[in-house]
């Protein structure tokens, strides 16, 4: 989403924090959309928390359990992606993305972050 919100952040703010669960609704929307318009499968790049859980159910509940999801599981909070902030005009207007990305310092958590959207995409 953050290459279409005005203050470039992956999300829904209030207070000045992107509010993950207001967030999650959205993204499940937008994936929805994308399954609407004839996607076989579906990237959410943004690092919130539960989002392939959501995105899951609203594809499953409106008969697209078809739809593959391909997480971004692991996504460092770095300036490596500064050129593609620059080209999606994405840069965040304030703050920076450290409270929904990862340290990139930290490999356990990426490893951890893989294995919630496994289980998180698991058809049951």
């Amino acid at each position: 989403m953050c290459q279409y919100t005005s203050h470039g952040h992956c999300g829904i703010i209030k207070d000045n924090y992107v509010d993950n669960d207001v967030t999650l609704e959205y993204i499940a929307k937008i994936a929805l959309s994308h399954a609407k318009s004839g996607a076989d499968m579906v990237a959410p790049s943004d690092m919130m928390d539960g989002r392939v859980r959501a995105i899951r159910n609203v594809l499953d509940e409106n008969g697209y359990k078809n739809v593959g999801i391909m997480s971004y599981s692991a996504k460092y909070a770095s300036s490596f992606y500064g050129p593609f902030r620059e080209a999606a005009y994405s840069k965040p207007q304030f703050g920076d993305r450290k409270s929904y990305q990862m340290d990139f310092c930290n490999i356990r958590e990426a490893m951890r972050e893989i294995e919630y959207d496994i289980d998180e995409g698991q058809i049951l």
